[in-house]
């Protein structure tokens, strides 16, 4: 793979809420149950292919713009020009992109755009994502994170439920975005920022599902991010897959 310059996050964040967009009558109850089984799609996960994920360990995605060849990787998590102790370490599957290392994406190949994505902490979360909220802090733990993400539209959210990714317990919750933001102030459903000061907020379009596994790494709590169109979205299985099968190593990059 050949490195690009990295795009700057905020422009990341920006661009990724100009794409989440697109509706479905899918319900998620049908979605989770569907992502969370066996399907072909998972079992067919790409084994390492390339000569750096079979010969040099995974290749980290940190700075890299383009299309990802098959294998695992290091993801870095989304930060503010801050430093994490840990990686996520994904086994990444054919046809996927990563527009400046920081996400894992279907890009345009595909009816819907969908991503994964990894955050290394969450700074504010948007009580009324499509009204005039408050943007709060949530408290430092799993828990304190996943109410607070709940609480924001406690009818198109499910509970907390318990989960583990990497080996790590934690808690998992998944949101219903409406198909209709025509009442949201900015046209947008605004979901968690994670930077108090510029307040680059991860917002997603009418009709998304939004999943989310917390976990937290020997200290450091962690969110792993999954945004699609359920039933429209390419590869959708797989971002799960990558999702629920990521792993966490330690940071070497600084």
């Amino acid at each position: 793979m050949t490195r690009y310059p990295a795009r700057g996050l905020l422009l990341l964040v920006a661009a990724l809420s100009l794409q989440l967009t697109g509706c479905s009558d899918d319900s998620p109850q049908a979605a989770d149950k569907n992502a969370n089984s066996p399907s072909a799609a998972e079992s067919a996960v790409s084994e390492p292919t390339g000569t750096e994920a079979t010969t040099s360990g995974p290749f980290s995605l940190r700075e890299y713009d383009g299309p990802i060849d098959p294998g695992r990787h290091r993801v870095p998590l989304i930060s503010w020009e801050r430093t994490y102790p840990v990686d996520a370490l994904v086994r990444v599957p054919e046809g996927f992109i990563t527009p400046g290392g920081w996400v894992i994406e279907n890009g345009l190949d595909g009816t819907a755009y969908g991503d994964l994505m990894f955050f290394g902490d969450v700074d504010l979360v948007d009580t009324d994502p499509c009204g005039a909220g408050q943007a709060i802090k949530p408290g430092p733990t799993v828990r304190d994170l996943a109410e607070s993400l709940t609480g924001q539209l406690p009818d198109r959210a499910t509970a907390p439920r318990p989960i583990t990714v990497g080996g790590h317990r934690g808690l998992y919750v998944e949101m219903r975005v409406p198909r209709n933001l025509s009442r949201c102030e900015s046209g947008k459903f605004t979901v968690l920022a994670v930077h108090q000061a510029e307040n680059p907020w991860y917002s997603a379009g009418p009709g998304r599902l939004l999943r989310f596994w917390i976990v937290e790494v020997d200290g450091q709590r962690v969110m792993v991010a999954v945004n699609v169109v359920p039933g429209r979205t390419t590869h959708a299985a797989e971002l799960v897959h990558m999702a629920k099968t990521a792993e966490f190593v330690e940071n070497v990059d600084g």
